[in-house]
């Protein structure tokens, strides 16, 4: 049950990562997607910083503004950051709930 716990959440980090990202960027002036991660980029980011690399996508696709509108691109991808961990931790715990495991149950 553990490893499928783990394995829901990781999926889901990345697929909630990823859609938010692909809405953000089909919002974009065609100006702000050139300066967008290529896909081979934006690929590694997700599988290995999942939603540690919203503030990142914040900051490189905004910074073109200047300095300010980068720095308020990190901000929002920090914030998004954490509302995207909210969200898998409370499906994770409707996992072990609808499992019937205790919610005090170690990982």
């Amino acid at each position: 049950m553990q490893v499928a716990r783990f394995a829901l959440q990781f999926a889901l980090q990345i697929a909630l990562t990823y859609a938010l990202q692909r809405w953000d960027k089909s919002r974009f002036s065609e100006e702000q997607r050139e300066r967008a991660w290529n896909a081979a980029t934006w690929g590694a980011a997700l599988l290995w910083f999942g939603p540690l690399s919203m503030p990142a996508w914040g900051y490189v696709t905004r910074r073109g503004k200047g300095r300010l509108h980068g720095l308020v691109g990190l901000v929002l991808g920090a914030a998004a950051t954490f509302q995207i961990v909210l969200v898998v931790h409370g499906v994770g715990e409707a996992f072990f709930w609808a499992a019937g495991w205790p919610p005090d149950a170690t990982m």
